[in-house]
């Protein structure tokens, strides 16, 4: 029997969120990249992905968590995963002394640990008194076991706690602390950290706060025994960190994400081949390999072919790919609004009309993560984006520059421009290296359709090439509509 997809089923195409996926489901969508290796190797103290919003990041930890507790080749680790707010909730960090702060840092990490061993034998270290671990103990369990470690830290301040306190503890909390440290003291402990750069501003405070995290997690990683950390850090905040003394030592540990256009099929291809197996496992569809009949299987949910640049019998997903600009949550995000649309006007499968229909409200959502993810780069960012309304869908170096001039600058003088990404700005290469950067324009291809992104190549924007005009710079597609671009 052939399946008959609900085109409103908002499973049909996933989570937009990664790390809010059922589990089941994120481990039948997720696409290993060749860049995830150092992530999930048992044998690196420390890794940190890098990568912008809606690229995987959060994921990828929950992916590496589910893989630590179910997969015999990691053993039988102590996992730890945590937030950044929730770090950032157990002390307070107003403090600007950098040195201070990673100390700081540790402790904090370390009464996670704590309180997650708490929680794994059943009760809690709530009180400071129990689960906060002075700066000299943290020095004093360099080179050791960190679990037995921390233990022995415990067991040592209870005795000492005052009567209210105690009356908290179970009786055979002794036992119990010594059958843990028994058991786990020699396993490794794998803390996972996400989002620590959450609600990132660039200023004094929040660099000094976000980059002791990552100057503390490195010592630690390598300070202590059977310690692995794994972290995240969106790409333009570390772009803000750099300048920060010793974060240039954990360069070695970053491992950026970008995905390529067959990847990001593979990802969609999975999604789709995952929603037919939940709804009607013995359907001939069921029996599609995505690996084999990727086509097929976009088949079921587009009508192909489509005229995009100069081919005429191109997959409609060769649009979707274009207009998600490489990021797995813009796919989601317009193909579920496409869906939406062709459920609306009683059709089976979703066509380029429907995606044409929708881009003035994705444009307005891709526009406004713009400015929620970089407006700390640049405080301009709203002005600075319209000042590309109207105008023409592709530009040279000279021609983007008088744009610049003309709809942003407006004759001020250089003093009144804002910083931008944290460098005083000299001349309008500045802002179009920028907007190059945020993939508000790309450089475009000789076949209309593919384009060149900065993660591509950084570099070309300020390039002797770019400079004497023989680059076609095109506005994103996702954003064209929404610019209402000519």
């Amino acid at each position: 029997m052939t399946i008959y997809f609900d085109l409103a089923d908002e499973k049909l195409f996933g989570n937009e969120a990664g790390e809010d996926e059922d589990q089941a489901l994120l481990n039948e969508h997720f696409v290993d990249h060749d860049s995830f290796n150092h992530f999930f190797d048992p044998n690196k103290h420390l890794s940190v992905a890098s990568a912008r919003k809606g690229m995987g990041k959060s994921a990828l930890i929950s992916q590496l968590k589910y893989r630590l507790e179910n997969e015999d080749a990691y053993g039988k680790p102590v996992v730890v995963k945590a937030k950044g707010n929730e770090l950032l909730g157990l002390g307070d960090f107003t403090s600007k002394d950098q040195a201070y702060l990673e100390n700081y840092w540790k402790r904090i990490i370390c009464k996670k640990i704590i309180i997650e061993i708490g929680r794994t034998i059943g009760f809690a270290f709530s009180s400071d008194a129990i689960s906060m671990v002075e700066i000299a103990e943290i020095d004093g369990l360099k080179g050791r076991n960190l679990v037995g470690g921390l233990i022995s830290r415990i067991k040592a301040k209870i005795p000492f706690l005052d009567a209210e306190i105690k009356s908290s503890i179970p009786e055979n909390y002794e036992s119990l602390l010594a059958s843990y440290q028994s058991g786990f003291s020699e396993r490794t402990v794998w803390l996972l950290i996400d989002d620590i750069d959450a609600k990132f501003q660039n200023t004094v405070d929040y660099q000094a706060r976000v980059g002791s995290f990552f100057s503390a997690i490195r010592g630690l990683a390598f300070e202590q025994n059977n310690l692995r950390i794994r972290a995240t850090v969106r790409s333009d905040v570390w772009s803000c960190l750099r300048h920060l003394e010793d974060l240039d030592k954990l360069d070695q540990y970053l491992i950026e994400i970008f995905w390529k256009k067959k990847q990001m099929q593979d990802i969609l291809v999975k999604k789709i081949i995952s929603y037919v197996n939940r709804k009607d496992p013995n359907s001939i569809e069921s029996r599609y390999s995505p690996s084999r009949d990727y086509n097929k299987i976009l088949d079921l949910i587009f009508t192909s072919p489509i005229v995009w640049g100069h081919d005429s019998d191109a997959k409609l997903f060769e649009a979707i790919s274009a207009f998600s600009n490489r990021r797995p949550r813009w796919m989601v995000q317009l193909c579920r609004m496409a869906a939406a649309k062709a459920h609306e006007s009683r059709k089976r499968k979703i066509n380029l009309d429907h995606i044409n229909y929708v881009l003035v409200d994705f444009g307005k959502k891709r526009r406004d993560d713009l400015i929620k993810e970089h407006k700390h780069q640049f405080c301009d960012l709203e002005i600075l984006i319209d000042a590309f309304r109207a105008t023409e869908k592709e530009f040279r170096y000279s021609d983007i520059h008088s744009v610049l001039e003309e709809k942003f600058i407006r004759g001020r003088p250089t003093s009144e421009i804002p910083l931008v990404d944290g460098s005083k700005y000299v001349n309008p290469e500045d802002l179009g290296h920028f907007v190059y950067k945020l993939g508000l324009i790309s450089r475009l291809h000789t076949d209309g359709k593919t384009f060149t992104h900065f993660s591509d190549d950084p570099d070309l924007y300020r390039s002797a090439e770019n400079r004497k005009d023989n680059i076609v710079w095109s506005i994103h597609p996702s954003y064209r509509t929404f610019l209402n671009i000519r």
